[in-house]
């Protein structure tokens, strides 16, 4: 398997663990990883503040009560520096929300993800990630509220 395929996999990966709100996964996903974004005034960096970040109550309940959630990343642009063991990775993501079976399916969020990679102990792995908002709907509230944003 190619470096790019192993980063397509940690991106859907992402996608896969969020809508699931399998925190435990995301925190080990982004163990090495700073994170920023969202028009925030900090970054969040370690185990720690990585369950934080994940762990708030909307995020937490996404598949309670009928809400659910669907991440699609795409258009992923990805450049590999093997020599040096780093990436990084341009993609763009739509946020796809449900609230009941009886309910249109809306996008609620567009935007980007701006990461970098770096191959540690032998496996590529998150080093950073920027969410980066470009589009947001009348939803969108729900899911950008949290500590210190």
């Amino acid at each position: 398997m190619s470096a790019q395929d192993d980063i397509r996999n940690l991106l859907s990966r992402y996608c896969e663990m969020i809508d699931v709100s399998d925190v435990d996964g995301l925190v080990e996903l982004f163990a090495h990883a700073v994170l920023s974004g969202f028009e925030a005034s900090r970054e969040w960096r370690g185990r720690d503040e990585i369950r934080e970040l994940y762990n708030i109550g909307e995020r937490r309940a996404r598949t309670s009560g009928g809400r659910a959630t669907k991440h699609i990343t795409t258009n992923s642009y990805i450049e590999v520096d093997e020599d040096a063991g780093t990436a990084l990775a341009r993609s763009s993501w739509v946020l796809l929300v449900s609230t009941s079976p009886d309910d249109p399916i809306r996008p609620i969020l567009a935007g980007r993800y701006h990461d970098t990679f770096g191959r540690i102990d032998g496996a590529w792995q998150f080093t950073a990630r920027e969410y980066l908002v470009d589009l947001s709907g009348s939803e969108s509230d729900a899911v950008l509220r949290g500590p210190d944003r």
